[in-house]
């Protein structure tokens, strides 16, 4: 069975600049708040180094990876 991850945008945290949405669409958007926000849950691993990508890039560090 291939391993599925949880990813989190900290609302408090988000700023709404749309890095992780450039980054990875198919995983983020930006909401109608202006904060962005995960579309796709659970995430396949084949996603990983994109969310890794997008975590890294994030200038709020808002975005966290959860591991069941």
């Amino acid at each position: 069975m291939e391993a599925r991850m949880k990813v989190i945008v900290d609302q408090d945290l988000c700023m709404g600049c749309g890095v992780c949405e450039s980054i990875a669409p198919e995983i983020f958007e930006l909401g109608d708040e202006l904060h962005a926000k995960v579309i796709l849950d659970p995430i396949s691993e084949k996603y990983r180094l994109v969310v890794e990508e997008a975590i890294a890039e994030c200038p709020e560090l808002a975005i966290k990876i959860i591991e069941d």
